[in-house]
């Protein structure tokens, strides 16, 4: 199959065993065609450099103010993107009963995450309940796995530990390795030498730039010429320790590297936006058939710009709350991911309706 191959699969049968649970070890699996890149023009990734660019600066100079800029503007842009994409990539993908019961699993975890912002429960326990959920959402998916089921075992049981031993710690490192998402969808969607290509200029985004501020010296070089303001933001979302514990722990808020960390994260979620939003759509086959009836790409993105500008009015309105409802929504599209890159990666792909002619 080329690299330019977007014929769609064809639907497969699966075997049921006693009790009607799936025979995945005599499945015939036809996975969904590599998507085409794009192949984006000069201009385009002339206006690509500039951006990243601009962002580098940016997250190393006024790390609070583009972290709540970026949040309020893209916040709901991205969540909203990425779940399109997820749909039209996968969703054909899930079997009924899976997709069902990763869906109440979620609605869970979000009343869970609820429960514990409005002060029912304790933040402490509803984050590891929260975890533990997620730790079940991979053990579900795991009897959906053809190959590389290990690898579910051991993410469950991270989890699981996570959820008892330190749950701020480690929803806190889901929060960092979720910026980097991308390259896994990637690598997914694209083959061959293709692949290659595009996830080495994604890696230097997603990985070498924000090591190299994680350094602290791109920040050292503006502060000699007097170009950073740490503190400085346009929104009233607090102080700037108050917002690094989106992406450092409580005790490191007050280390010498908290703050070069917490730039280097806001850099990966500003590549994170850029690639959700400008570059993954653009690897949508228009003849897949997601689960939820998704506007068609023109519309969506009218309805997208329309919401950010709204949704940022509720941040300057109210940046607490519209970053609690934020945080909803987000929990949602994050671990959702996690059941569907251990399918990506086991070669499981349940049934998926065969597109009219």
């Amino acid at each position: 199959m080329s690299d330019t191959t977007q014929t769609m699969a064809a639907s497969h049968a699966v075997s049921r065993l006693p009790g009607g649970a799936p025979d995945l070890h005599h499945a015939t699996v036809i996975g969904p065609a590599p998507a085409v890149w794009p192949g984006f023009g000069p201009r385009l990734c002339i206006a690509g450099a500039l951006l990243v660019g601009a962002a580098f600066v940016a997250t190393v100079a006024l790390p609070l103010a583009t972290y709540t800029t970026v949040l309020a503007l893209f916040g709901f842009a991205h969540v909203a993107s990425e779940l399109r994409y997820v749909d039209h990539r996968f969703g054909a993908r899930l079997g009924g009963g899976l997709f069902g019961t990763l869906s109440a699993i979620l609605g869970i975890a979000v009343v869970v995450r609820l429960s514990g912002t409005l002060g029912w429960l304790p933040v402490a326990l509803a984050l590891g309940v929260e975890i533990a959920l997620g730790a079940v959402l991979v053990g579900v998916t795991f009897l959906y796995m053809r190959r590389h089921r290990w690898v579910a075992v051991t993410a469950a049981c991270a989890l699981a530990a996570g959820a008892v031993l330190a749950p701020f710690e480690a929803l806190l490192c889901f929060a960092v390795t979720h910026n980097l998402t991308p390259l896994a969808f990637l690598a997914e969607a694209l083959r061959g030498a293709q692949r290659r290509r595009v996830l080495a200029v994604a890696a230097t985004g997603f990985v070498a730039l924000p090591l190299l501020i994680a350094t602290g010296m791109p920040f050292a070089a503006l502060a000699a010429l007097g170009l950073v303001a740490p503190e400085a933001t346009l929104f009233s979302a607090g102080d700037l320790t108050k917002n690094l514990g989106a992406y450092v722990p409580a005790w490191a808020l007050h280390s010498d590297w908290a703050l070069h960390a917490f730039s280097a994260s806001v850099f990966a979620q500003c590549m994170h936006y850029v690639a959700v939003i400008g570059v993954l759509p653009r690897l949508i086959d228009g003849r897949s058939r997601p689960r939820l009836a998704w506007p068609e790409a023109a519309r969506f993105r009218r309805y997208l710009a329309i919401g950010a500008a709204a949704l940022a009015v509720g941040f300057a309105l109210d940046y607490g709350v519209q970053r609690q409802a934020y945080a909803l929504a987000a929990l949602v599209h994050a671990w959702l991911e996690l059941p569907i890159f251990a399918l990506a990666l086991s070669g499981m792909r349940p049934a998926q309706a065969r597109p009219s002619a």
